[in-house]
């Protein structure tokens, strides 16, 4: 079983481009051992109940012919044969349309993690305006390879592909999608940059001073926010089970946000965080649903869908904050109107 499951938002692959032709990388963890899940790559029995039917000679320099249900007709041609770790293969359309290229090469290798194997797989050689529909197809390959080996059906292919086309289109900068993304991107930035700029010229002391009744600090808000970075870009959307946490997170758990760590180190990890954030942002799709889970206590839980709304919500809390901090200045020293908005 994989890591990955049918239906869901999960983009799995990556795209890319060298000398003007297109890559699709894919990367996936199974819950099989190596020699299961290169048997399931390489035994036309097995093929043929996730992938198609593959008949031919499969030694190294052999040629093949496959028959593929969502696909069409190919031909192959098997370029080197390592088992278990590494497949490389040519493949060629039986009957290519207008703009669609001569060949492919297709790439897998497999490397065991315990009980468990990571299978990458690499398609080059598409032109760029096919990569987003290599990408939805590619993926579907993988999702039914792990449909396969547990034990269930393959899905509806053309419901997945409705799903996964849009998500790969922004990864392969559809220009709609792009502007979507640079907007919300700028928009974001931008309010991290008043956070940053309200506190400007604050002492040590006056960023660890309470002029509320809720207690909370200046410095102290800059951690929270750096926190809330981490645990929305890398908990939820990424996935990661154990995302940095700020300095001394637990040591005011419940309380109002104040920071006891010294302020060079509360003010690099909350740029850290946003830096972390963006790489995350970088290489997923707005479309894509969070890899982690958005804890259901939350106000905010029915609202988090998707990595663009996950976006927004940072963009309205760094905002509030900001907003917050602005009545901080103003108390601690008089100033107003700083930062870029």
């Amino acid at each position: 079983m994989t890591s990955n499951a049918r239906g869901s938002g999960r983009i799995l692959g990556s795209l890319r481009s060298a000398d003007g032709k297109g890559i699709v990388r894919m990367e996936d963890r199974f819950d099989t051992g190596i020699d299961d899940l290169w048997s399931a790559l390489t035994d036309p029995r097995r093929l043929a109940r996730w992938y198609g039917e593959v008949a031919g000679d499969l030694r190294p320099g052999g040629e093949f012919h496959a028959r593929v249900p969502s696909a069409g007709e190919a031909t192959g041609r098997v370029d080197a044969c390592e088992p278990p770790r590494r497949l490389l293969l040519t493949m060629r359309d039986a009957d290519p349309q207008p703009g669609q290229p001569d060949e492919t090469v297709i790439e897998a290798q497999l490397a065991a993690d315990g009980g468990q194997t990571i299978l990458v797989v690499e398609e080059r050689g598409m032109p760029l305006d096919l990569l987003a529909a290599y990408g939805a197809g590619v993926q579907i390959h993988v999702e039914n390879l792990a449909a396969h080996l547990a034990g269930r059906q393959p899905g509806d292919t053309g419901a997945r592909w409705d799903e996964l086309l849009p998500a790969y289109q922004d990864l392969a900068g559809n220009p709609q999608w792009q502007a979507e993304r640079a907007t919300l991107t700028a928009f974001l930035r931008a309010q991290r940059r008043s956070v940053l700029a309200i506190i400007e010229g604050l002492s040590d002391d006056q960023l660890r001073q309470t002029v509320v009744p809720s207690g909370w600090t200046p410095l102290g808000l800059i951690e929270h926010l750096g926190g809330a970075e981490c645990f929305w870009f890398q908990m939820v959307l990424a996935g990661r089970a154990d995302p940095l946490g700020p300095p001394g997170e637990d040591d005011n758990e419940g309380g109002p946000f104040v920071a006891e760590d010294p302020l060079q180190e509360v003010l690099a990890f909350y740029q850290e965080q946003c830096a972390a954030s963006d790489e995350v942002l970088a290489r997923t799709a707005l479309t894509a649903s969070p890899s982690g889970e958005v804890p259901s206590h939350l106000a905010v839980a029915h609202e988090i869908y998707t990595a663009r709304d996950i976006v927004l919500h940072m963009i309205e809390e760094t905002a509030r904050h900001a907003g917050h901090l602005d009545l901080a200045r103003e108390l601690i020293d008089g100033r107003t109107g700083l930062g870029p908005r």
